[in-house]
């Protein structure tokens, strides 16, 4: 099984660029036409409203074939709103997604706001107490692969820890050690990180633009990508490859 992961597209109808590079990593994609699945992970646009997440919606449908198509939110996103406009869509917005009778998708909201506002900027995220006992109860259960927004690890530039998830250790202790990989943006950088023992953090790219995370404050790249996965089914296995585009 062949999946894809589009991340922070950031789509704004100010900002062509980032529109143009969204529509050139979903052409990438397309190319390549062995796909099965595609995700996205959170911070669809910029500045939510019903308005241009149809406009995102309308992307998305004229620029690839999959049928399988997920949506989690990000901190800049609105979830309410998502669920409105992809009503009767290609996108779907679903906690659970069942890849085979012995493997699923548990895909997580991080997109709330933290309770202590004060001691985290804008931009950090939490899992609430039901998503939580979902990835409890469902990474026991059954072999998974857990998608979310923000990373469940601390890492990058000093500047960009501080607008993780807040109760960041409570998501990780809710993890099995059963489970495949936790996938998840935000970064606008590749990364791949253990989380402890053979369960890794692997971030995405952005389709946007990219962060510096050698830089102690806020930078922005011009280097945008996606990331690409191959679950085996009969081993378990996933392996999974940055893809960068020009």
């Amino acid at each position: 099984m062949r999946i894809y992961q589009v991340s922070d597209c950031h789509l704004s109808f100010d900002d062509h660029d980032v529109k143009a590079n969204l529509i050139q990593v979903l052409q990438h994609i397309e190319r390549q036409a062995d796909g099965d699945m595609l995700l996205l992970t959170g911070d669809l646009v910029s500045d939510p409203s019903i308005e241009i997440y149809t406009a995102f919606k309308a992307i998305i449908e004229a620029h690839v074939t999959l049928t399988q198509i997920y949506a989690i939110a990000g901190n800049h996103d609105d979830l309410s709103l998502m669920k409105q406009a992809f009503k009767q869509s290609a996108i779907q917005i679903k906690s659970l997604v069942r890849l085979d009778s012995d493997h699923r998708l548990l895909l997580i909201d991080s997109s709330l706001k933290p309770i202590e506002t004060d001691a985290m900027p804008l931009g950090a995220g939490r899992v609430s107490k039901h998503a939580l006992a979902l990835l409890k109860k469902e990474t026991r259960k059954q072999v998974s692969i857990v998608v979310i927004h923000h990373p469940v690890l601390n890492l990058g530039a000093r500047w960009f820890t501080q607008i993780g998830i807040e109760n960041h250790q409570a998501v990780i202790n809710a993890i099995h050690p059963q489970t495949l990989a936790v996938i998840s943006g935000h970064a606008h950088h590749y990364f791949k990180h253990s989380i402890k023992g053979s369960l890794e953090q692997i971030v995405s790219p952005a389709t946007s633009y990219g962060f510096n995370h050698d830089c102690d404050h806020y930078e922005k790249e011009a280097v945008i990508g996606y990331m690409a996965y191959q679950f085996n089914t009969k081993t378990a296995q996933l392996t999974h490859q940055v893809c960068w585009v020009d």
